[in-house]
């Protein structure tokens, strides 16, 4: 179920699962996603032994729009260069945000599991509350100077979700679109559980308020933050990367380069996976979540 929390000017969305009384562990979403874009069988494995909280960043679901509106991007300009546009916000600021939310719920000590600009936020986490975060899983993303440039099939993808749409139909076919290309397949856009998936997001879009630029903020969020590579030096907590060898949106070597900058650090790369939250990616969480379980705080 669906809760809102008003956290000094923000308001987030968040669901929140599972035994109150068990080890909590904080799921966050990356660049455009939503809540529910983690899958249900995670979610539900999770929940069976742990308190597990998953939220709507600012700008997107039903959690709060921010402003100011950033300009389209001028034609032919191929991606977001890194300070391009001054970012109304940080990944900083974002992580502040899941730290008053944990605030707000009374929860002290979380793990803590971020998919792509998740994982950038979650690393933040883990620098910003040192004292809080039990375990940290980064997934399909990067740390420290994150790399941007992808393939131009990705930048393609990407500026379907920059510009304005023009009908509803078209918002559903970059998602249908979206959930191919970056499941490498897996969810095919015709098929209708993909469908049925993009009806969802948008509706919950909708009733959030759209866009309005939400995307292309949280992007310059991610392209704006100052570095953080030599900050995560200082990290003493399990952690564990994920990554699959044909992510087309932050290459393999972002894994690797994230596990060797985090101190001990785990490292996991899925054979032909792409920029989606496997099946074997949620297993890998979830096993690796449960074997810390037993020291892990409450």
């Amino acid at each position: 179920m669906d809760r809102f929390a008003d956290l000094g000017g923000i308001r987030l969305c968040y669901r929140d699962e599972g035994p109150r009384d068990a080890p909590a562990v904080l799921l966050v979403t990356g660049l455009g996603m939503q809540l529910v874009e983690w899958p249900d069988a995670l979610v539900a494995r999770l929940a069976r032994r742990f308190r597990v909280i998953r939220a709507d960043n600012r700008d997107m679901g039903l959690s709060q729009r921010m402003g100011p509106e950033i300009p389209q991007l001028p034609e032919g300009f191929r991606w977001i260069s890194r300070h391009a546009v001054a970012a109304p916000y940080h990944l900083a600021d974002m992580a502040d945000d899941l730290l008053a939310l944990a605030d707000h719920l009374g929860i002290g000590r979380f793990a803590v599991a971020g998919f792509s600009m998740g994982g950038m936020i979650a690393q933040h986490l883990a620098l910003r509350a040192p004292g809080r975060v039990t375990a940290l899983a980064s997934l399909s993303s990067c740390a420290g100077d994150p790399v941007v440039a992808g393939t131009d099939e990705n930048d393609w993808m990407i500026s379907r979700f920059f510009l304005p749409h023009a009908s509803r139909e078209a918002l559903l076919e970059a998602y249908c679109e979206s959930a191919e290309f970056y499941s490498g397949g897996t969810a095919p856009k015709d098929a209708p559980a993909t469908r049925a998936g993009a009806e969802a997001l948008a509706a919950r879009m909708e009733a959030g308020g759209g866009d309005c630029g939400g995307y292309l903020r949280q992007a310059f969020a991610i392209t704006d933050s100052p570095g953080w590579t030599a900050e995560l030096a200082r990290l003493r907590v399990p952690a564990l990367v994920v990554h699959g060898t044909d992510d087309p949106c932050l290459p393999a070597e972002c894994g690797r380069l994230a596990a060797a900058r985090i101190p001990g650090a785990e490292l996991r790369l899925h054979e032909g996976l792409g920029h989606w939250i496997s099946d074997g990616m949620g297993g890998d969480l979830c096993g690796w979540l449960e074997t810390l379980a037993a020291p892990l705080p409450a």
